[in-house]
């Protein structure tokens, strides 16, 4: 499990959060541009030091201000997709997913393995700049996969495609905690990726949750009618 009590000021905003993550499965921080989404996800990462708090993954301390624990990002262990694929262009798709290997140590999880799960097996010796932006994306996520991390960090990794290429990469997303059993926390301002994805939804807003559960009961609440501005 996840175990997130976190402040943080950022200029004129206060975030503080409290939250946890089942062991497996996807937890979706959602909520409008400025609800403290991404910062979130950054502190759970260690890009960002909260101010305050305890961040815990199954009994390990990532995070705790009253003892002085800080692990730095390296040693988190944390797998992180970011909005853009990030990938080296001068590389290729082989070299982008065996990047993040850790040398001299036996892997768990073999290559064969992540390009079967993901369904790029055929794009190995193409260079990024050859790629559709699901398949970069898909790339990454294989990345980040393969330096085996103990959870999965997303922010908006769908935010830059289409529809068609969104419908296309959510199955791949959704196999990862079954795979790996590893929690992941998504990020999204979509009411439909929240649905498609969540098996529990963390609501934010403000800096503040406001609502917190398994998908089925925190999903109805939602007024997605009204639509959401692009996260920042």
């Amino acid at each position: 499990m996840l175990e997130v009590n976190v402040t943080k000021k950022l200029g004129t905003t206060l975030i503080n959060v409290s939250f946890e993550a089942p062991e497996k499965g996807i937890t979706v921080l959602y909520g409008h541009s400025g609800a403290g989404k991404t910062s979130v996800i950054n502190m759970l990462s260690g890009l960002l030091k909260p101010d305050k708090g305890r961040i815990c993954l199954n009994g390990n301390v990532l995070f705790d201000s009253a003892k002085k624990i800080n692990t730095p990002v390296h040693k988190r262990k944390a797998g992180y997709i970011f909005q853009d694929k990030r990938l080296f262009p001068f590389m290729s798709v082989r070299k982008n997913l065996l990047f993040g290997r850790k040398r001299g140590i036996s892997p768990k999880v073999r290559l064969e393995d992540i390009t079967a799960l993901l369904g790029i097996s055929d794009l190995l010796d193409r260079k990024p700049d050859f790629l559709s932006g699901g398949e970069g994306q898909r790339i990454a996520i294989g990345r980040a996969l393969l330096a085996e991390p103990d959870f999965l960090l997303m922010d908006e990794p769908m935010s830059s495609l289409d529809q068609d290429r969104k419908n296309e990469l959510i199955p791949y997303i959704r196999k990862i905690p079954e795979k790996f059993g590893i929690p992941v926390v998504l990020v999204t301002h979509a009411y439909e990726e929240a649905a498609a994805l969540a098996d529990h939804v963390v609501l934010l807003d403000g800096g503040r949750v406001t609502g917190n559960g398994k998908s089925k009961m925190i999903l109805p609440r939602i007024n997605y009618a009204a639509p959401l501005s692009p996260a920042q």
